[in-house]
C-alpha cells in the first residue's frame, strides 16, 4: 500500500490525497484469503472482522477514569508508519502521538477514508495514541493501524559498527576462499533491512567433489532449501495461524483431529506433545529406505501411505513428558494435523493464505514444480543423498541435489511436502516472514494474535531450550546457535543443510543466515566416520557469526 498511496502528514497540518479513489484501498484489504473447505474459517475471516495491529472506533466511554479512555499503543519503528481513517460525522479531530499534537481538519472532498503518513512522530518499539478531541458532539471516527513492515535502512543508522561488520565479511570471505561453499546473510534492525549481502558460490563443486571451472556466484536472491526451519516458518505459523482462529486447540489429543491415532498410548497424546517434542517418538524414521530399523513395512515412497504410517504405525521409543528429545516424527504428524483441519494440502494451504498474499514469490515447497529454475537455488550434496557413496537405496536419484528438498523423508516418503522440511525461500522473503513472529502480522492482516505468540516462544517449564517448536535462547544453552549475547527473550531454528533464523524481540533484531554448506565435500573421520568439509567452517557453525552481529551492535 505504501507504494500506491502517497500522503504526507506534518504536525498539525494536512496536506491532501491524491484522490479519495486510491484512498478508500485500505478498506478493500480483507484478511487472509478463505479456503473454500473450511465454513467455520470463512465465518472467522470475513467481513467486520478487524484489520491491522489496531482497529478502534472512539470516542470510547468504557472506563470512568478520564485518561484512560481513547489511547492504545502500537508497535511502531522509528521514520515509519501509517493511519487510515474512516471519518464517520468527524470534521475536526485532535490526536496526540507520542505527546505530539496533531490537528486534523480535513477537506470534505477528500472523501471518507484517508491514509496518512505518520513516519515524522513513531519510534522504535511501543507508540503512544490519544484522541484528545473530536468534533462535532457526537462524531465518531474509526482509526487502524497496519501493523509494520520491512523496509531499507543504513547500518549506521541502525546503530551497528560498520567496522566490526566488516570484519565479519572479512571472516566469511576467508572461509570461501577456502572452500565453503557460499551464504547470504541479511541482518534488519527496528524493522530495516540494513545488511544483505551475498557470499561464494550457488554451485561450487561437482558429483565428485572437484571444484567446478565456472562456479556460478551466490546471489542476494538465491533461494535455499530451509531444511528444519520449515518447522516454524511453515508448519509452526500454521499452527499458530489456527489457533488464533479458533480453529485448533493445542490441549486437546491428536486423535481429535486424527481419528485413527489410536492404540498403544496414542490416546494420551497432546497436540502440544508433538510441539514440545516430548510425545516419545523416535528422532526419524527412514522411511525412504527398505532396509529401514522399523522394518519392510515402513517403507513407503507413496505420500498418503507415508501419512498413514505416521498416524497408526510409529512406535514410541519412551513415555511421553520431561525434556526434549528432537524428532522430525512430531512435525510430520503436525503437518497432517494442519491438513485434516484445512482440508488442503500443507504447501496449498501456506501458500494460498499466508505466503501469497505477504507477496513472497520465491517462498514455497517443490520450488522446481512451480517455475523456479535450478539457476535460481543454491545447490546442496554432491552425490545425490549417498554421503559420498557411503549410503545407498533404491530411490536415491543421484547427481548433485539442487531444487528438490535435500530431506530424504520429504522428498521421497512425502513428495516434497512435509511438516518437518520442504520450504524454500531466500533470505529477504524469510525475513519478512521472521517479522511475523514479532508482531503477529502484516500490513492490514492479523495473523496471530499476541497472545499466541506469547504463548509459542514462551521457553517450555520442562525444557526452557524450547518453546512450542520454537528453540530459545535463555540460559544460555544454545549459545552454539544464537551466540553469547543473544537477550533472554531471542528464539528462532536452524535448519540441516545450513540455515539459521535468529530473532530477538529485546533488541528488535532479526537475523537470516541461509547457507548451502552441505554442498561441500565429503571427508572420512576415523575409521567408518565422514563429515561434510562446510560443517566445520565458522559460517556453518552460526555461533560466531551471531556473536560477531551482536558485538557490531552499539
Amino acid at each position: 500500500m505504501r507504494s500506491k498511496v502517497k500522503v504526507l502528514l506534518l504536525a498539525t497540518a494536512l496536506v491532501s490525497l491524491g484522490g479519495c479513489t486510491t484512498a478508500q484501498q485500505w478498506l478493500q484489504v480483507s484478511p487472509l484469503p478463505v479456503s473454500s473447505q473450511s465454513t467455520a474459517q470463512r465465518t472467522t475471516l470475513s467481513g467486520g472482522s478487524a484489520v491491522g495491529q489496531l482497529d478502534v472506533s472512539w470516542p470510547q466511554t468504557n472506563s470512568k477514569r478520564a485518561l484512560v479512555n481513547n489511547r492504545a499503543t502500537f508497535i511502531g519503528y522509528q521514520g515509519q508508519g501509517q493511519l487510515l481513517l474512516e471519518l464517520g460525522t468527524a470534521q475536526r479531530l485532535t490526536l496526540s502521538i507520542n505527546g505530539k499534537v496533531l490537528q486534523l481538519a480535513p477537506d470534505a472532498a477528500l472523501g471518507q477514508h484517508l491514509v496518512f503518513d505518520i513516519s515524522s512522530v513513531t519510534r522504535n518499539g511501543l507508540n503512544q495514541l490519544a484522541m484528545l478531541d473530536i468534533k462535532p458532539l457526537g462524531a465518531s471516527v474509526r482509526l487502524v493501524l497496519p501493523y509494520p513492515s520491512l523496509d531499507d535502512g543504513t547500518l549506521e543508522q541502525a546503530g551497528f559498527s560498520v567496522t566490526e561488520l566488516d570484519e565479519l565479511d572479512a571472516l566469511i570471505n576467508r572461509e570461501v576462499a577456502q572452500g565453503f561453499p557460499g551464504a547470504v546473510l541479511l541482518i534488519a534492525k527496528d524493522g530495516k533491512v540494513v545488511k544483505e549481502t551475498a557470499y561464494g558460490y550457488a554451485s561450487r563443486y561437482d558429483t565428485t567433489g572437484a571444484a567446478l571451472s565456472s562456479p556460478e556466484p551466490m546471489q542476494t536472491d538465491t533461494v535455499f532449501d530451509l531444511a528444519s526451519n520449515t518447522k516454524m516458518y511453515a508448519t509452526n505459523y500454521a499452527l499458530m495461524h489456527l489457533v488464533s482462529t479458533g480453529l485448533l486447540d493445542i490441549n486437546l489429543r491428536v486423535q481429535h483431529y486424527i481419528a485413527e491415532y489410536q492404540g498403544n498410548g496414542r490416546e494420551q497424546r497432546l497436540v502440544k506433545d508433538l510441539l514440545y517434542h516430548n510425545a516419545g517418538y523416535p528422532p526419524e524414521v527412514h522411511f525412504h529406505r527398505p532396509d529401514n530399523r522399523h522394518g519392510e513395512a515402513f517403507y513407503s515412497l507413496d505420500r498418503d501411505n507415508s501419512m498413514q504410517l505416521i498416524a497408526t504405525k510409529v512406535p514410541f521409543e519412551r513415555e511421553r513428558g520431561g525434556k526434549a528429545i528432537y524428532s522430525d516424527i512430531d512435525y510430520m504428524l503436525l503437518g497432517l494435523i494442519i491438513e485434516r483441519i484445512t482440508g488442503q494440502q500443507q504447501d496449498q494451504y501456506l501458500e494460498q493464505t499466508l505466503y501469497r498474499p505477504m507477496g513472497l514469490s520465491h517462498t514455497l515447497f517443490n520450488p522446481l514444480r512451480k517455475g523456479i529454475t535450478p539457476q535460481q537455488i543454491a545447490a546442496t550434496e554432491l552425490a545425490g543423498n549417498s554421503r559420498g557413496g557411503r549410503v545407498t537405496f533404491p530411490a536415491d536419484q543421484g547427481g548433485v541435489v539442487r531444487g528438490n528438498v535435500h530431506d530424504e523423508k520429504a522428498h521421497y516418503a512425502f513428495d516434497g511436502v512435509a511438516g518437518h522440511a520442504g520450504l524454500f525461500s531466500t533470505a529477504r522473503e524469510t525475513a519478512s516472514l521472521a517479522m511475523l513472529a514479532l508482531h503477529g502480522g502484516y500490513g492490514l492482516t492479523p495473523v496471530f494474535s499476541p497472545a499466541v505468540v506469547q504463548q509459542f516462544v514462551r521457553p517450555s517449564a520442562s525444557d526452557h531450550t524450547v518453546g512450542l517448536g520454537w528453540r530459545t535462547a535463555t540460559g544460555g544453552d544454545l549459545n552454539w546457535h544464537f551466540g553469547p549475547y543473544a537477550s533472554a527473550y531471542a528464539f528462532g531454528h536452524t535448519g540441516w543443510t545450513g540455515t539459521a533464523t535468529l530473532i530477538d524481540p529485546y533488541y528488535g533484531l532479526v537475523v537470516v543466515l541461509l547457507t548451502n554448506k552441505k554442498h561441500s565435500p565429503i571427508l572420512p573421520e576415523g575409521e567408518n566416520g565422514y563429515y561434510f568439509a562446510g560443517d566445520r567452517f565458522e559460517t556453518g557453525m552460526y555461533g560466531s557469526i551471531m556473536s560477531k552481529i551482536y558485538q557490531a551492535l552499539q
